[in-house]
């Protein structure tokens, strides 16, 4: 008895610093393996669609990566390089116009005869976020190359999660301590979790800021697709959403004189950039996040703060993996 007891006590050991070793091995790539299966869960209808049919896992999982990279990756590329020279087009011409304490000046001027005295200030707070902001662009562009092999790492993983990702879940299931369908409904609440946050925020927020981008084009605002990701990134926001880059604009065309434009853009940023994510949340989402709108929120701005750009992502998903747990304790219990 007493040997036993200490093989499961050595046993325990040596799982627990396994488990420790295992976790701080793969921690440098935890954003890696995180955002290869949410791009894994998204993409998983399209790969079931070509294993029925091929009947390979290999090559159907290889056709599912192609057109990720030929629908998602491609256009995101080519936009990013056209807001990268906009973004530089901007700063050059802000520089060539004194900087941004100065045009914040001009622009306070120009509105102060449509609010009261006082009430709109952008000295201080358009200054400091500027520059904030203008120094966070210059360390981003200066990881393109860790960029580019992160990017690389998660099509690798992608195409292994969609090759062996079935045949892992239930190797995982089969050592889970908790019974079959307890294990399953984690596993359902999680991919609903990475559906709903994918399809009904980032998507949506995409759509919205290509919208509003054109938009921009088509009425004449200056870098439309530098204000058109500026204008995605915010829909993420809610109550603010698009309109923390519409309404500036707007006011930008009434005061350089162009009002019939101006009014158009009203038109367009309410009447369709606004409305759209209530026709598409239902289409593409429908009931798949159950979590309180407030909550997402938190947990968006906890996981940016925390884990950067990619706890858009990453936050949601711990809150819906928390709520999975709760739902799971209770039908353990019960």
């Amino acid at each position: 008895m007493y040997e036993q007891s200490t093989r499961k006590y050595f046993y325990i050991a040596l799982f627990a610093i396994g488990s420790v070793l295992t976790v701080l091995i793969l921690w440098p790539f935890a954003r890696v393996i995180i955002l290869g299966l949410a791009v894994t869960a998204v993409f998983f209808p399209v790969y079931r669609f070509f294993h029925r049919k091929i009947k390979v896992s290999w090559v159907s999982a290889l056709i599912t990566v192609v057109i990720f990279v030929l629908v998602l990756c491609v256009p995101l590329f080519a936009v990013g390089t056209i807001v990268f020279k906009q973004s530089q087009n901007l700063y050059a011409w802000v520089n060539a116009n004194g900087g941004f304490d100065n045009i914040t000046t001009l622009f306070n001027r120009s509105i102060s005869d449509l609010f009261p005295a006082g009430a709109i200030n952008l000295q201080h707070s358009i200054s400091a976020f500027t520059e904030n902001f203008s120094s966070k662009i210059g360390a981003a562009f200066t990881a393109t190359l860790s960029t580019l092999f992160s990017f690389i790492l998660v099509i690798l993983s992608m195409f292994y999660f969609l090759k062996d990702g079935v045949n892992w879940k239930e190797t995982l299931l089969k050592f889970s301590p908790l019974s079959d369908k307890s294990g399953h409904l984690i596993i359902e609440r999680m991919n609903s979790a990475v559906n709903g946050i994918v399809k009904g925020y980032l998507l949506i927020a995409l759509i919205q800021g290509v919208l509003l981008g054109f938009g921009l084009y088509v009425f004449g605002v200056p870098h439309p697709a530098l204000w058109g990701v500026v204008a995605g990134i915010a829909s993420l926001v809610p109550t603010i959403g698009t309109a923390f880059v519409s309404v500036p604009a707007v006011l930008f065309l009434f005061i350089t004189g162009h009002n019939g434009a101006a009014i158009g853009l009203i038109l367009w940023a309410a009447l369709l950039v606004g409305t759209i994510d209530n026709f598409l949340n239902p289409l593409l989402v429908g009931r798949t996040i159950e979590i309180h709108p407030l909550l997402v929120l938190f947990s968006v701005l906890g996981g940016v703060a925390f884990m950067g750009p990619i706890g858009i992502l990453i936050g949601p998903l711990v809150i819906s993996f928390m709520y999975a747990l709760v739902s799971v304790y209770k039908l353990e219990t019960s």
